[in-house]
């Protein structure tokens, strides 16, 4: 119920603006480590970079596998009394990612977190492949390149650091995309 009142109350109460995308309020450090390394290692990089998540990488394609939270650690690892230093990273973190590309709305990304019941998103912007080589196993594919990811936080940061001279005025689509989120989850007791 937690994370249901968090993400809604500052939806709510952010300076929605039409042009809003969730690259403007996301965060940038992106933090990565290797699907081998160990548990422990995730920890420490967390604690050494001051971040809540990880993103696990495959060492071999360089491509995002999942993720480890603060809360994947502690209920996998600490609850469980499994030895840290002998518990992969790939089997703590959490998978499938979810996703969101850069350019959709403040308003689709909470509705995207709020659905799926999780708090943070990784933020992907597509590219085309072009001049890739005939071997190339991504040839005639977009390319998903992680650029940030998006919690709980950055939408409270977002509302703190809106100019104070920003309207709070909403017109009639963004006042019903609003409520229309609103609705769908004002009676939902199934989050954490």
């Amino acid at each position: 119920m937690y994370l249901y009142s968090e993400i809604l109350f500052h939806i709510y109460q952010m300076p929605i603006r039409k042009k809003t995308k969730i690259s403007d309020i996301m965060t940038k450090k992106l933090e990565t480590i290797g699907s081998s390394s160990s548990a422990q290692d995730v920890a420490i990089k967390m604690r050494d970079k001051q971040v809540s998540s990880i993103l696990v990488m495959d060492e071999r394609y360089g491509i995002p596998l999942g993720i480890v939270t603060e809360r994947d650690l502690a209920r996998k690892v600490c609850v469980t009394d499994k030895n840290s230093t002998q518990l992969l990273a790939s089997k703590v973190m959490s998978f499938p990612l979810i996703k969101v590309n850069a350019d959709v709305s403040t308003l689709e990304a909470a509705d995207l977190m709020l659905k799926n019941r999780v708090r943070h998103l990784l933020v992907v912007s597509t590219e085309t492949s072009q001049d890739k080589d005939e071997n190339d196993f991504n040839e005639d594919k977009d390319l998903i390149k992680p650029v940030g990811i998006i919690t709980p936080m950055d939408f409270i940061r977002y509302n703190l650091m809106a100019p104070t001279d920003v309207s709070l005025s909403k017109d009639s689509e963004e006042d019903s995309e609003t409520e229309r989120i609103l609705e769908y989850y004002k009676n939902d007791s199934n989050f954490d």
